[in-house]
């Protein structure tokens, strides 16, 4: 066995481990500004070596999740005041199957906000370059139509173009930051994204309305379809999450 192959289940073990950690820090189950277990004691309970329990901890580091001090141990830290995708995505799923509503609404009020302005602002600078990609990614929204992966590959590929459009790269990093969060929640996402025609000629009107930079109709097109979105997919996440469907049609009036 090579010195590679010897390696890769050492970093399996550590993401496991860090992944593990990082829920119980997201759930409150390691409080924040509590110590982490000692090395010894965390290898013991995941079964592992004390390398696999620190390279588990410099990925929680790299995430701003918790902070070696010396002579106190390993400090948990807040969740909010870190800005990994993967820390949202333990906080809007705290456990399999469960989606927490109130992240979940939080997380799509932002959203909103920004795809309003993301969208006003490629009008306002986008190139012929930038419309050529958005054809080009037309194109291959209307070859997906009945393929849910290739759909959704194709719904991000037109969120980067519009991001891109806007020579913001920090909308283009907002975009992919976005996508990696809303990967868990693909079957939410997709009740309102799905992959049929309807959804296609929707965004074939938003890159028009781009290309005839008229800002106030994209504003009232974006903004309706998050009215009309989020209170969808929070239901989703209620039935997904086991909560009785009579009480979510009674929430939605």
């Amino acid at each position: 066995m090579s010195v590679g192959d010897a390696a890769i289940p050492a970093a399996r073990k550590a993401d496991r481990v860090a992944n593990d950690l990082l829920s119980r820090v997201v759930s409150g189950e390691i409080a924040v500004g509590s110590t982490l277990p000692r090395e010894g004691e965390l290898a013991t309970h995941y079964d592992v070596n004390r390398t696999v329990v620190r390279e588990a901890i410099k990925l929680l580091e790299v995430h701003r999740l918790v902070r070696p001090v010396r002579r106190r141990g390993t400090l948990a830290l807040d969740p909010t005041a870190s800005l990994s995708p993967d820390v949202l995505r333990a906080m809007l799923r705290p456990k399999p199957g469960v989606v927490d509503r109130t992240m979940l609404a939080s997380f799509l009020e932002i959203r909103a906000t920004l795809d309003v302005q993301m969208t006003t602002l490629a009008a306002e600078r986008r190139t012929e370059r930038d419309l050529d990609a958005m054809t080009v990614v037309i194109e291959q929204l209307t070859r997906s139509i009945g393929d849910d992966r290739a759909h959704r590959l194709a719904t991000d590929a037109m969120a980067l173009a519009i991001a891109r459009a806007t020579h913001n790269r920090i909308f283009e990093m907002l975009a992919y930051w976005h996508q990696d969060v809303a990967r868990d929640l693909d079957e939410l996402f997709r009740t309102v994204r799905p992959a049929n025609e309807a959804h296609v000629q929707g965004l074939t009107l938003l890159v028009e309305l781009i290309r005839q930079r008229d800002a106030e109709s994209l504003r009232s097109l974006v903004t309706a379809f998050h009215e009309w979105a989020t209170p969808r997919l929070i239901a989703g996440a209620a039935l997904a999450s086991g909560v009785p469907l009579d009480q979510i049609l009674e929430h939605m009036k």
